[in-house]
């Protein structure tokens, strides 16, 4: 069988709190769309784009947020869609933002994507081991890919 790979790129992004010093996440929302989960920044990878340069185009365009240093690549899934023969291959990336990123904000995406026009409202989080994201990028979300945001306070 013939299968389309579609390369995409998601963010892990964290700062450490300024009164803490402890590492949290930034996660978002979807301000129109109360049903859909919280969610990393993250997208497609456009035809001759780097896994990095679309990393961060989809961070500017999702969140406005500029040149955040990449910390180190956290592994690769794919999901496969037998009825449509496509897969959707997802790099996972670990990055910093400085310390004084504002903590709260909301941010109307653009660029082409589909998700272009939506109001996305950012938030930092302090993940418990309990706390789950969905789809691929949960898989990451653990002290072994992400000791910082499971350090003892």
């Amino acid at each position: 069988m013939n299968y389309r790979v579609s390369e995409r790129v998601g963010a892990f992004i964290i700062r450490k709190n300024d009164s803490s010093s402890l590492y949290e996440l930034l996660l978002f929302k979807h301000v129109d769309y109360a049903q859909v989960p919280l969610q990393i920044p993250g997208g497609g990878v456009d035809p001759g784009e780097s896994l990095e340069a679309a990393l961060h185009r989809e961070i500017y365009e999702e969140s406005g947020l500029l040149n955040l240093p990449i910390i180190r690549k956290l592994g690769a899934l794919d999901r496969c869609w037998l009825d449509t023969k496509n897969t959707a291959r997802r790099h996972y990336f670990l990055l910093e933002a400085p310390p004084g990123t504002r903590d709260r904000w909301e941010h109307i995406v653009h660029g082409a994507g589909a998700d272009s026009g939506l109001r996305f409202a950012y938030f930092w989080h302090r993940p418990t081991r309990e706390f789950t994201l969905t789809g691929g990028c949960a898989s990451f979300l653990n002290p072994f890919h992400l000791p910082e945001l499971y350090e003892a306070p």
